[in-house]
């Protein structure tokens, strides 16, 4: 699988917002965005690990900055920080989400309002910010991360499940208002993922079940996920846009 990340692709002139890169599918969307030469912004929501990462970090192309969707301060300190950059944002990468599975029934007004406003709303509010800077610039590309769950569903995730055909409804739009601009915007939706998280949250048994669910008979590796996201953003893409493009070996077609 070592040949998967040999594809080059130079984008060394254009700074990159990854939100939720500091970990999983995120950092391996950083990783190859910055073998690609990009400079790259990563969120996370931990304040003291983002002091951390910033204090460790030995690259001039690398910076973290916090932001927690869910805590309108954070958003609103994130934004002025974006904005003191003024217009140098080139790819905005929607990235960051969280999850909870439940029946409809056992679900609560809180955990509708938590889910919405990390998966839904976030992303909204920085299409439209970031969006801003791309149209004075003439050109951006926009990729949000959905998931399979945008195209299938299963019992327990009515909320995730609404969530994500709202981010696939939004790239949709945004597609359609943006692509005179030269700004493309796509959304990919990644299938069972070998991260910490996946191997953490389900057990050997639980993985092998999933596996043998999947037509390729293994889960995607985080880099699969992150070339996919790397062409969109590339220069070889110059025309695809307002696409929900589904990344998970064949699963939701069994």
């Amino acid at each position: 699988m070592d040949s998967i990340s040999n594809i080059k692709i130079d984008l060394a002139d254009k700074m990159v917002l990854i939100t939720g890169g500091t970990r999983g599918i995120g950092k391996a969307i950083a990783d190859r965005f910055l073998e690609a030469g990009s400079s790259v912004i990563l969120t996370g929501t931990n304040a003291s690990e983002i002091d951390q990462l910033n204090n460790a970090n030995a690259s001039g192309r690398v910076s973290y900055l916090q932001l927690d969707f869910n805590d309108q301060v954070s958003v609103e300190t994130f934004l002025l920080a974006i904005n003191k950059l003024g217009h140098q944002i080139d790819v905005l990468i929607n990235n960051a989400g969280i999850n909870k599975i439940a029946l409809n029934a056992e679900t609560t007004d809180a955990d509708f309002d938590l889910l919405h406003n990390v998966n839904v709303k976030g992303p909204y509010v920085l299409c439209r910010e970031i969006s801003k800077i791309m149209k004075a610039n003439g050109y951006g590309r926009i990729v949000n991360i959905t998931s399979i769950w945008s195209a299938i569903t299963r019992s327990g995730r009515s909320i995730y499940t609404t969530n994500k055909n709202a981010i696939a409804g939004l790239t949709k739009t945004l597609a359609i208002e943006l692509g005179k601009y030269d700004i493309l915007v796509n959304a990919v939706g990644p299938g069972f993922t070998l991260t910490e998280l996946t191997a953490t949250t389900n057990s050997a048994e639980e993985l092998e079940k999933i596996t043998e669910l999947i037509p390729m008979k293994r889960m995607a590796l985080p880099v699969e996920i992150a070339n996919v996201v790397l062409f969109l953003c590339s220069n070889l893409n110059t025309y695809l846009t307002g696409q929900n493009i589904i990344v998970d070996g064949g699963y939701i077609n069994v």
